[in-house]
């Protein structure tokens, strides 16, 4: 069934526009470009799969970081916060589980200098700076400057919270800028009694995210709730530079999840480069695309050579037409396609009551002329007169045939009986002034007779009846004498048989 929006009329008139051949391409094309769009698809698909699976693998990675992680440093910030009112805690006990979280360490005796290895430091300072508990290496390592710079911080914080950021331990040569905790500790009368501080080494983190960063340039980071880097670790480079950074939720190079720490105002930040995550998928589109782009190639030779070889066949198809509709002598059209012109201007003279006259046409003495020069003369003398035919009609509805032997027809449409004497006449003059030999005729040399008939204004009749009054107006002629055109008395215009 037709589509509401295409009639039989435009689908026939695109098939014939385009033909087989060109259905056959455009259905190729068609082919080619749902190829295209689903390999297009597939191939999208594959990538937001291979996305998701690399967020939803980092995130567990994250998830697990943070909760190790957020359970060390919150052992850490439930110790600073039992100690934030002077005297209500006991500094040894309350740190005891923090500093146990980040390796083996040892309370140290000013006078012994005993060291210990360990990722944590942890001290507690009255108002005026002064020490009154040491997790440290040695006893000698304290800077009091800098102590009395975070205890100066920490009198002028009213709240006296929790506070994080960077810092390198309390004793020099660590590996870099690791976490600080500071909180500060208040009397009962809400007055400022000092201040307790941990910090944590940066090689706690460079060991713990060291086998978590994705890939070869993933990047692990622990950050401050509001953003800032705390400490960030990259393969290959254990030390940051300690810069604090603010992450952005759009980043082009990288893939990110971030993971709150429980407890903790902060958070794990891992980072995967597009490059490594779309590594495999690239190759993958790379050799799909290279196959797609093969085929539609292929489809483009294939359409070419399709479209050649249906011009080729176009051309011998006409080649074929020509043959089958002409005869292969004179050039003109044979019998049957003669016949299919007489009958289609027949009836159109009959729609349109338009007069319509024949031409009949014979070569004198044809029989005798072939006898004496042969037929290869014979053949020579026909092409001549059928040229002198083609070369008389001159109006493109004029049609011109070999009728059988010796015998031409032309059909000559809106045209009365006086039209188609002059075309005859042209016709007659023609052969004549090409002055082919024949001493079997009397007038000497190769002449045609030619018999006209007409409908006259008002189509009548029937075609075998005009057709037999061409045919009555040649014998006519031959009668007379040949070498003449002659109209048959029911054709209108001069009923002289000699003109």
């Amino acid at each position: 069934m037709n589509s509401p929006h295409t009639s039989p009329a435009s689908s026939r008139r695109f098939g014939q526009r385009f033909g087989p051949l060109g259905l056959t391409l455009v259905a190729v094309g068609i082919a080619v470009v749902m190829v295209i769009g689903v390999r297009a698809t597939l191939l999208y698909e594959g990538r937001v799969a291979v996305r998701d699976d690399a967020r939803n693998a980092n995130a567990r990675v994250a998830l697990l970081a943070a909760r190790v992680v957020g359970g060390d440093i919150s052992a850490c910030t439930q110790a600073l916060d039992a100690l934030g009112v002077a005297g209500r805690a006991d500094p040894s006990a309350q740190l005891a589980n923090c500093l146990g979280r980040f390796g083996r360490v040892v309370s140290t005796d000013r006078s012994t200098g005993v060291q210990a290895s360990t990722y944590a430091q942890a001290v507690i300072v009255n108002d005026a700076g002064e020490a009154v508990f040491e997790a440290l290496p040695s006893a000698t390592c304290f800077d009091r400057t800098r102590v009395q710079q975070i205890v100066d911080a920490e009198r002028r914080e009213e709240a006296g919270g929790l506070t994080v950021s960077m810092s390198t331990p309390l004793c020099p040569g660590g590996s870099g800028k690791g976490l600080l905790l500071t909180h500060g500790i208040r009397r009962a009368d809400g007055g400022f009694a000092g201040a307790s501080i941990v910090t944590v080494d940066a090689d706690y983190f460079a060991h713990l995210f060291a086998g978590l960063a994705p890939g070869k340039q993933g990047v692990v980071s622990l950050l401050r709730s509001d953003g800032a880097v705390l400490n960030g670790w990259e393969p290959g480079d254990a030390r940051d530079d300690g810069d604090a950074q603010t992450s952005s939720g759009a980043d082009g190079d990288f893939l990110y999840i971030r993971q709150p720490l429980p407890g903790v105002p902060m958070q794990i930040d891992i980072r995967a480069p597009r490059s490594e995550i779309y590594a495999e998928w690239r190759k993958r589109a790379f050799w799909v695309a290279g196959l797609t782009a093969g085929l539609g190639a292929a489809c483009v030779v294939l359409s070419i050579l399709l479209r050649r070889q249906g011009k080729r066949r176009k051309q011998a198809e006409a080649a074929l037409q020509q043959m089958a509709s002409t005869d292969p002598l004179t050039g003109l059209a044979n019998r049957r396609t003669l016949d299919e012109a007489y009958d289609r201007e027949w009836r159109r003279a009959v729609r349109e009551r338009a007069p319509l006259s024949l031409l009949f046409i014979d070569v004198d003495h044809f029989k005798t002329f072939n006898d004496r020069y042969g037929h290869p003369a014979g053949d020579d003398a026909l092409v001549a007169v059928a040229h002198a035919i083609s070369d008389s009609i001159r109006r493109p509805g004029d049609f011109a045939g070999r009728y059988g032997g010796e015998e031409f027809m032309v059909i000559l449409p809106k045209t009365d009986a006086g039209g188609a004497r002059d075309v005859a006449e042209r016709v007659r003059a023609t052969v004549r002034a090409a002055a082919i030999a024949h001493e079997g005729s009397e007038h000497g040399r190769v002449t045609i007779s030619i018999g006209i008939a007409g409908t006259g204004a008002m189509p009548t009749g029937t075609p075998d009846l005009l057709l037999q009054a061409a045919d009555e107006a040649l014998y006519s002629a031959k009668r007379e004498g040949r070498d003449r055109v002659f109209i048959h008395a029911n054709s209108g215009g001069d009923p002289c048989p000699a003109i």
